[in-house]
C-alpha cells in the first residue's frame, strides 16, 4: 500500500480536491510565513498587539488577508472532508472546490495589492464568491448525508 488511495480506491476520485486542499494549506501557511516580514519588519505593526493604520498600508491588508485565510479554511476543509466521507459526487465536489480555490486565489491578490473600494470592491465581490462556493459545498456534503 503506497497511500490511503491505494487502501480505499472510492477516495481516488477526489484526488483533485485533497489537492486543493493541500495547496489552500500551503498558501495560509505561507502567508502565515510571510506575515513577518511584510508587516513587522518596518515596525509598522507590533506582533499581539492591535493592527494600526488602514487599508491603505500593505502591512495591514497582509495581517488581515491571513486571519481571513485563517478563519475561513477550517469551514472550507470541514465541508470538503464531509461531502467526501458522504459520498457526494466527486465531480460536483471536485469542481466547487476548484471554484472555491480560485475565488481565494484572487481574493488574496487583490487584498494584497489593495485595489478597489475597501467594501464593496472587487476584494468584497471574490470573498463572496468564495463563501458562496463554500456554502454550496456545505449544502453538497449535507444532501449526500440525507439522501
Amino acid at each position: 500500500m503506497n497511500s490511503l488511495f491505494d487502501a480505499i480506491p472510492y477516495l481516488a476520485a477526489y484526488q483533485t480536491s485533497f489537492l486543493i486542499l493541500a495547496v489552500l494549506s500551503l498558501a495560509t501557511l505561507i502567508q502565515n510565513f510571510l506575515s513577518a516580514p511584510l508587516s513587522f519588519v518596518h515596525e509598522e505593526q507590533v506582533p499581539g498587539l492591535p493592527l494600526k493604520f488602514d487599508h491603505s498600508k500593505l502591512s495591514f491588508r497582509v495581517l488581515r488577508t491571513y486571519a481571513n485565510s485563517v478563519e475561513n479554511f477550517p469551514a472550507f476543509g470541514w465541508a470538503l472532508l464531509v461531502a467526501i466521507v458522504a459520498g457526494a459526487s466527486p465531480l460536483i465536489v471536485n469542481w466547487i472546490a476548484a471554484i472555491y480555490l480560485a475565488f481565494r486565489m484572487l481574493f488574496w491578490a487583490v487584498y494584497y495589492s489593495g485595489v478597489g473600494k475597501v467594501a464593496g470592491g472587487p476584494r468584497t465581490m471574490v470573498f463572496v464568491g468564495g463563501l458562496v462556493s463554500n456554502i454550496v459545498l456545505a449544502g453538497v456534503a449535507i444532501w449526500a448525508i440525507v439522501t
